[in-house]
């Protein structure tokens, strides 16, 4: 494995641990959430029109993708330690 993913593993170890915390707090989690809802999911005006996604509509998919990932990772341990 390459430095930069270790790096990168590393960063969304730490991420997920803070936001796991951060969901058993019920209105510092809506709080969060409120932050990231416009990144969470690509919103419908937004959608690429053509067949083949647009790099900047694959770009929002591949972030938003990567940030559910991470929130539901966070949900699910959370959940583990109440």
């Amino acid at each position: 494995m390459e430095k930069v993913e270790l790096k990168l593993m590393a960063h969304r170890k730490i991420l997920t641990a803070l936001l796991a915390v951060a969901a058993g707090d019920d209105a510092c989690w809506e709080r969060l959430m409120d932050h990231l809802r416009d990144d969470l999911v690509v919103q419908d005006h937004e959608e690429d029109p053509g067949i083949v996604p647009g790099p900047d509509f694959a770009y929002q998919n591949a972030l938003s993708e990567e940030l559910m990932d991470i929130v539901s990772r966070a949900e699910i341990r959370a959940a583990e330690t109440k």
